[in-house]
């Protein structure tokens, strides 16, 4: 469908009115499908509107989104393209390619997705499909038709690793991030110094994107200026700038007077913002011989000008332009490797659409690709907050907290936790290191039970310690011959026949590039895992109310599965296998099916293998995706991580404090066996959930109520900075205050609520009543009734079910079918009645959440003054005094050194690293011929 045409790379052959104008500036374009020699028709699947244009478009039609349709497609109809009138804006959009014309310079194909790196407002396009499945109410447009590319045009190849609406965000303003890092850089080498950076509208899709950039590019202080408290919030929490400003940034000498108080005016001001009038302000917020780049589309230029004259600016004043070379790309490898960047914009579109389905066939390594991040959360086993198919929607605030104090908090956890994460960024224990052997394929146990990675490890470190890690001189000794592979290795190791060295120079690297292939390996089956996980709950469903949790512990595995079953039929969504009393203190993992054990059974990979297997059948004859739980605690906490990623296993107990506390683990092994474990905890979509009810067990849930709250804010700030997502953060509470306490239920409701504020986006885990179930099982059924009754006004996520027969027996059967009547009662009977409940601003709830929270943030000042392990030392949370230089495990630690590899962790955190088996990254491929302009 070629026309015969000559065509124009600039695209001149498709103006229609007036003649002569170049595409972006005429009235009309003309969309004819056929194509000239150098063109590509693309068909569209979506848009994605630029936020000015969507701004106006929004505004103008009053919100109504049937208004805002037929304005959009009244536009394209009458224009041949979607070219706001108002803004001048347009957008980009997102297809696949039909056609390519037989000298098309783009280096496309037929059947490849891409997205648009020009404008909409240069883009000739046609709908056909009226837009029916959008509702106007959002800047991303589902849509059905095509777009010409020209000769000049570009688009880049979709990646595959990224879900398309985060490429639609990403690449939309990839522009800005681009402009910004090429400024810093040539400030940096000009002066020999870091420029300061601010950005005003830092917390939008350009602006996140620029704090990240221009810090890549080696700015000094970096200024995120926003509009309002949950946008300073939100950055605040990420620390992507060094100073985060409130201010309205048409507000010009409001803004200067802000930024007076964080260093005053910066060399650099870049604007990102989606409204009209921060002309002056961004002038102002610039020191004399700065740079001010306009990269908004509401930017008035006369006006800037002008206000530069006026105010006798000395300021260079740059447009912003949408092209960079290797823009798209790098924006994109920022979404990849920094963490807070994903998780911001992932917040602001919403959450990232499902990966592509996979096959049902088992799980298996394929040939790995390192450049892959994690699969976005969301629809797999996260229970992320609006997302597709999530848990809840997002609800209202109903006790009119303070949003300076919880700012405050939040700073003050990431005050006290970075410390520890500075040490376990410079620490590695034994069994971290054996978790890196398991993912490099190592399994199995000797004739005694002990598993080949404990004697694998303990050979290394008796011959050359841990500090460089068992990467270097494990791979080294299997490149020399000393066995074929791991297993082999470990047995030889055991007999005291292999000599082990740190290699040094080429040896080295060799070594790290044999070790990273083997555990890329481990890391493909989890990330296999994981999108299986996200198929099977696409096709089987979850529950529409909050996940029912149940506990099965018996000690034997089979028994175990049979309990499940009947316990998934009956309404549980998630099935938690308790571990055997005393695990979590043995320093190995036991291998192999287990029918014997202590109050519970024991954690290992074919227990994990036989129950999920169990659970997928019984998921399929329910039509519900059934969750599995289980421990990763103790002394192998690492390792058991490793194992839960390799059998797809949905939520993990993985508490920051727990083992210190509760079982006496040494605090640094603890937090440094923490991080690595939601490390990979993230990277296989795995729910944690911590363990604050237990310190209600030990100490007054009301005297102690705000160390819950303490400890929650720090649990968010070690699982947000090992990568974990919102909706990861299975945060637990529980309802224990005593019954006899006058306004007890009202107490617990205020404490629910206080959590579900300050967590909105977070899958909380809500514990019944244990302290105070005296054996009155008439008493006990009445109080897990309150207890639900509470989950359902608070709306909790995950409600474990409360037997009444707690400290009485085991429960039977029949008392966990019971229980479920309980909870099912319950849910059926309150229904929504979570929209109806409003505590009374300035009541009793509102001021025992206030509280609460003020007394958490006093504690967590105090941990900052005095250090978080110090403050577990005194004993400040669970009533439990644990010395940093104490408790089991602590032999097991070692301080790394200089040299220190391990492909793990660096896998782990950073996704783009080259895979020497894939020899590649999945970095898009940016197709345009030299020389060609966005415009």
């Amino acid at each position: 469908m070629t026309a015969p045409t000559q065509s124009s790379p600039l695209g001149l052959h498709r103006v229609v009115a007036p003649r002569g104008v170049l595409p972006q500036a005429a009235d009309r374009l003309d969309p004819d499908p056929r194509l000239r020699e150098d063109e590509v028709r693309v068909d569209i699947e979506c848009l994605n509107l630029d936020a000015a244009s969507y701004r106006q478009l929004r505004e103008e039609h009053h919100g109504d989104g049937d208004a805002i349709r037929e304005a959009v497609c009244r536009i394209v109809r009458e224009r041949g393209k979607m070219h706001n009138p108002v803004t001048g804006s347009g957008g980009m959009l997102i297809g696949t390619v039909a056609e390519t014309g037989p000298c098309a310079p783009l280096g496309l194909r037929p059947g490849d997705r891409v997205a648009s790196l020009v404008s909409l407002t240069l883009t000739p396009l046609e709908l056909t499909d009226r837009l029916r499945a959008w509702d106007g109410l959002s800047e991303r447009v589902p849509a059905r038709g095509h777009a010409i590319l020209f000769g000049r045009s570009a688009a880049t190849v979709l990646p595959p690793d990224l879900p398309d609406a985060l490429c639609l965000a990403v690449l939309d303003v990839c522009g800005a991030p681009a402009l910004a890092a090429r400024i810093v850089a040539e400030a940096v080498a000009r002066t020999g110094r870091a420029p300061s950076v601010a950005v005003l509208g830092a917390s939008g899709k350009s602006g996140v994107l620029t704090l990240a950039a221009a810090r890549r590019a080696g700015a000094g202080r970096l200024v995120g200026v926003v509009p309002d408290a949950a946008e300073e919030a939100a950055l605040a929490t990420e620390g992507l700038a060094d100073a985060v400003v409130m201010a309205d940034a048409r507000d010009a000498v409001g803004l200067s007077e802000a930024l007076a108080g964080c260093g005053g005016p910066a060399d650099v001001t870049v604007v990102c913002t989606d409204v009209p009038g921060c002309e002056h302000a961004a002038i102002l917020a610039t020191r004399d011989g700065g740079t001010v780049v306009f990269f908004s589309m509401a930017t008035s230029f006369p006006t800037a000008a002008l206000g530069a004259e006026g105010l006798g600016a000395d300021v260079t004043m740059i447009i912003g332009n949408g092209y960079q070379p290797g823009h798209a790309e790098a924006a994109l490898d920022l979404v990849r490797t920094v963490p807070s960047v994903r998780r911001l914009l992932e917040r602001r579109i919403g959450a990232a659409s499902a990966p592509a389905d996979v096959t049902s066939a088992p799980v298996e390594a394929a040939p790995y690709d390192a450049s892959a991040p994690s699969p976005p959360a969301g629809p797999d086993g996260s229970l992320e907050r609006a997302t597709s198919g999530a848990l809840c929607s997002p609800r209202p605030a109903r006790l009119g907290l303070d949003p300076v104090l919880v700012r405050r908090a939040r700073a003050l956890a990431a005050r006290a936790g970075r410390p520890v994460v500075d040490m376990a960024r410079t620490h590695t224990t034994a069994a971290v290191e054996r978790a890196a052997l398991r993912l490099g394929g190592l399994s199995g146990a000797d004739p005694e039970g002990i598993p080949w990675a404990n004697r694998l490890v303990d050979a290394v470190r008796d011959q050359v310690g841990l500090a460089h890690g068992v990467a270097l001189p494990v791979w080294h000794a299997l490149r020399e011959g000393a066995a074929p592979d791991l297993a082999g290795l470990a047995a030889r190791a055991t007999a005291r026949d292999v000599v082990f060295r740190i290699p040094e120079g080429r040896d080295a690297e060799r070594a790290v590039r044999e070790a990273r292939r083997a555990m890329a390996q481990g890391v493909a089956v989890i990330d296999a895992q994981r999108l299986k996980r996200e198929r099977l709950i696409r096709r089987w469903g979850r529950s529409s109310g909050p996940l029912i949790y149940l506990i099965v512990a018996t000690g034997d595995i089979h028994e175990d599965i049979r309990q499940a079953v009947t316990a998934a039929r009956g309404g549980a969504d998630v099935i938690a296998v308790i571990r055997s009393t005393g695990q979590s203190l043995l320093d190995y993992v036991p291998e192999g099916a287990t029918r014997e054990g202590f109050a519970g059974t024991y954690a290992t990979q074919e227990n994990f293998r036989l129950m999920r297997a169990a659970l997928d059948d019984v998921s399929a004859e329910l039509n519900r995706y059934i969750r599995l739980t289980n421990y990763a605690s103790g002394l192998c906490m690492p390792e058991i991580a490793v194992l839960a990623g390799l059998e797809r296993l949905d939520m993990m107990l993985n508490d920051s404090m727990y083992g210190i506390l509760f079982r006496d683990i040494n605090p640094v092994r603890t937090f440094v066996d923490q991080r690595f474990s939601r490390q990979l905890h993230a990277r296989a979509g795995i729910v944690i959930n911590t363990g604050e009810d237990n310190y209600l067990t030990t100490s007054d849930a009301m005297s102690a109520a705000h160390t819950v709250t303490a400890s929650q804010l720090l649990n968010e700030y070690f699982g947000k900075e090992a990568g974990l997502s919102d909706g990861q953060l299975g945060l637990g509470h529980a309802f224990e205050i005593d019954p006899e306490l006058p306004d007890s239920f009202r107490m617990e409701l205020a404490h629910a609520l206080l959590a579900r504020e300050l967590f909105p986006d977070a899958p909380l885990k809500w514990m019944p009543p244990t302290k105070h179930m005296t054996g009155d099982i008439f008493r006990g059924y009445l109080l897990n009734g309150f207890f639900n009754l509470a989950g359902a006004l608070t709306g909790q996520d995950i409600l474990l079910v409360g037997m009444m027969t707690e400290a009485v027996v085991t429960p039977f059967l029949s008392d966990r079918d019971l229980a479920l009547q309980n909870v099912r009662y319950v849910m059926r009977a309150a229904g929504a009645l979570e929209e109806d409940f409003r505590p009374a601003p300035g009541g009793t709830i509102a001021r025992r959440a206030e509280s609460v929270l003020r007394e958490a943030i006093a504690l967590l000042e105090r941990i900052c003054d005095r250090g978080l392990l110090d403050a577990i030392a005194a004993g400040t949370f669970g009533g439990t005094h644990r010395p940093a230089d104490g408790g089991r495990g602590r032999d097991g630690v070692a301080e790394r050194a200089p040299g220190y590899r391990n492909p793990a962790i660096e896998l782990l955190e950073s996704p783009t690293a080259h895979s020497p088996a894939a020899g590649s990254t999945a970095a898009p491929h940016t197709v345009r011929p030299q020389g060609a302009h966005r415009t």
